[in-house]
């Protein structure tokens, strides 16, 4: 690895730390086991990357065997934060399946896709790796979208922790979906900008999640017209989803 990739991951990985620090501090680490895990992940794997970082074919194991691991991880805290956040909606069946329902279609939209047209100069291997990848963020980006197009047109007030670690997890999502559509469409042609994107995507997510632990509270809430009470609560929410659908 050269110099300055060492660099972006040492810094990454110190602000992670950072982040995972004043969670446990603040004891949130109860409040988000999942996204504590991640963070908890993003600190140690770097390193054990690094460690192999000389040997390649021990490096490419390691590295889309933690990457498996992450799409896992990052999935599960996403779920974590979006049950929070709409807890009240899941007082409604079909609401309960929102989330599980874009992961799928999602997942199958990408999955149909890869099928019907594989990476560009990529071998079979590779183009199945390159593949999940483009689908890990696929899914990840949607899932962003969707927790902000559902708190605008649910009414939930956007300033939380909750919304600062969606924000930060899109960032990230975002650079690697176009690094690897890149990356699958066009082959080596941009070797430079997809060999760089997710990186400064996840630093961007860091520096989005330190700000907001730093700086936020915890609290989120309904618009004014909301008593506070699930009793209060409740006709508003079927007003609300009654107004959408």
């Amino acid at each position: 690895m050269q110099s300055r990739d060492i660099g972006l991951v040492l810094i990454g990985t110190a602000l992670t730390a950072w982040v995972a620090a004043i969670i446990a501090r603040r004891k949130l680490h109860h409040e988000f086991p999942f996204f504590f895990a991640y963070l908890s992940l993003s600190v140690l794997v770097p390193l054990i990357r690094l460690s192999v970082s000389g040997n390649y074919a021990t490096f490419f194991t390691v590295f889309w065997a933690t990457e498996a691991l992450y799409a896992v991880l990052t999935l599960l805290a996403l779920y974590e934060v979006f049950r929070k956040v709409f807890l009240d909606f899941y007082q409604l069946r079909w609401f309960r399946l929102v989330f599980s329902g874009t992961v799928i279609i999602a997942a199958s939209v990408q999955i149909w896709r890869a099928i019907l047209k594989p990476p560009v100069q990529a071998i079979p291997p590779l183009g199945a790796i390159l593949s999940f990848a483009t689908l890990a963020n696929w899914v990840d980006t949607i899932l962003f979208c969707l927790f902000f197009a559902s708190a605008l047109l649910l009414g939930i007030r956007w300033r939380s922790y909750s919304f600062g670690i969606v924000a930060g997890f899109g960032f990230p999502a975002i650079a690697g979906l176009l690094a690897f559509t890149l990356r699958s469409e066009f082959g080596t042609k941009y070797n430079v900008l997809v060999k760089y994107a997710s990186p400064m995507g996840y630093l961007l997510g860091v520096l989005v999640w330190l700000g907001t632990f730093m700086l936020q509270t915890g609290v989120y809430s309904a618009r004014p017209d909301c008593d506070g009470t699930f009793a209060g609560r409740s006709p508003r929410i079927h007003r609300r989803t009654a107004t959408i659908l």
